[in-house]
């Protein structure tokens, strides 16, 4: 997997639509900028890094099995048990099955399929049984993830005022992004560009959060 982040942050879309305006030497000087908010904006969330040991592992993590090997697995990191009671922490496993992923997180579109990118992982959004499958970089997704930074003026951010779990807030938002979708022919994980229609999907996306109990800012 190539380490790559894209932010999973508000960017004014004036921003977007300014930068595709300039030369090509200052867009790709803009392109970088970027980046370098990126790596910025992602240290605020704190993930251990790959090799670091631990005897006592976060409270709230979860099993997760891969080929007959276990591991816990919380806020986007994977752990896998060494020796009497060490954990390191490990590389995401491929095919391994999550319901929540780190905050930080991208959503971009490739063909029919929908994917996320967080703690340098792509992971494919399983519809049916509502979980994130750890898969290798899809081809196309560096160039998907640039757009995706790009155009998220559809990003929002949203508080339970139910007591709603991060399971079922994942499910919510993900249902109400395909309704906002189909409503407003405006998909902001697809690649598509900032248009008119971006602020349609805003507000539709924020009436259906909103219907189902949330805040939405």
């Amino acid at each position: 997997m190539k380490k790559y982040f894209a932010p999973g942050v508000l960017i004014a879309a004036t921003v977007a639509v300014a930068a595709l305006m300039l030369p090509v030497d200052t867009q790709a000087q803009v392109g970088e900028s970027r980046r370098a908010e990126a790596r910025a904006s992602h240290r605020t969330v704190q993930h251990p890094r790959i090799g670091h040991q631990v005897r006592t592992l976060p409270q709230g993590n979860r099993t997760i099995r891969v080929n007959r090997q276990s591991y816990r697995y919380y806020n986007g990191s994977f752990y896998r048990p060494l020796r009497d009671g060490v954990y390191v922490v490990v590389r995401a496993p491929i095919g391994a099955r999550v319901r929540t992923l780190s905050p930080g997180y991208v959503s971009f579109g490739i063909g029919p399929r929908h994917y996320f990118y967080a703690n340098f992982t792509y992971y494919l959004w399983d519809r049916d049984r509502t979980e994130y499958i750890v898969v290798e970089e899809p081809a196309g997704a560096e160039a998907a993830l640039v757009t995706a930074s790009e155009t998220t003026s559809g990003e929002i951010f949203v508080y339970p005022n139910q007591g709603q779990s991060d399971e079922q807030r994942d499910r919510d938002r993900y249902e109400c992004y395909v309704w906002a979708s189909g409503q407003t022919g405006y998909d902001p994980g697809a690649g598509e560009p900032v248009n008119g229609k971006a602020s349609d999907y805003r507000r539709a996306i924020s009436a259906c959060l909103e219907g189902r109990g949330y805040t939405v800012k």
